[in-house]
């Protein structure tokens, strides 16, 4: 019988419109990727630990702290975890928790490239690896017939080693884009096992 250390899985399709199975690896595995760097591989230890000690959002909080000593190390990242797809925004996993707690991503945006209308199923921290790559905020309404409605609360234009985290749930719905005119690079952090369950994460609210 396998165990998750075992398992190996062919693809990572990402959701929304956010292909993996280009990835540079042909399988993906629990723990650091193939062609992960060491510096991505100490994160990713340093980032467990602090998982196993907190819960909740409070885990978002501590793993965003974290992040910041390494989120503008251009050691973190591997060539090929930098690559975009020309189509869609791409998802990269490095690191998936062996007992399923957390996953490590890198996004790569290409010019123009952006997300639906999105809130997520677990928490999450992630930061500005390159680039200057846009999120949007969202609040919902609701009339008299029950209609529930969206509109923009703030957008805010990031720079490199800027952070954020989010909760669970629709309360805070955002959108991640690239605006600008050269590649965005972010790293994210997720309190949910990405790779048994990769359509999972995102709860989209309207593209």
């Amino acid at each position: 019988m396998l165990t998750k250390t075992d398992m190996k899985v062919a693809q990572f399709p990402g959701y929304p419109d956010a292909p993996l199975a280009d990835q540079a690896s042909s399988e993906l595995r629990y723990g650091v990727q193939p062609g992960t760097t060491p510096l991505l591989a100490e994160l990713a230890g340093n980032l467990q630990s602090v998982v196993n000690r907190c819960g909740g959002h409070g885990a978002a909080a501590a793993a965003k702290a974290l992040l910041r000593g390494y989120i503008c190390d251009p050691a973190l990242l591997a060539v090929e975890h930098k690559q975009g797809n020309p189509d869609k925004y791409r998802r990269h996993l490095l690191y998936a928790a062996p007992d399923g707690s957390m996953s490590i991503l890198a996004l790569v945006w290409l010019p123009g490239q952006v997300t639906p209308i999105h809130g997520h199923t677990a928490w999450g921290a992630l930061g500005v690896y390159e680039g200057r790559p846009f999120c949007e905020n969202f609040a919902t309404w609701e009339n008299d017939h029950a209609a529930i409605g969206l509109r923009s609360t703030v957008k805010l234009c990031l720079e490199p080693g800027e952070l954020g985290s989010v909760r669970p749930g629709i309360d805070d719905l955002h959108r991640i884009g690239n605006d600008t005119g050269q590649r965005a690079i972010t790293i994210h952090v997720y309190g949910r096992d990405l790779l048994a369950e990769p359509n999972k994460l995102n709860i989209i609210f309207a593209e």
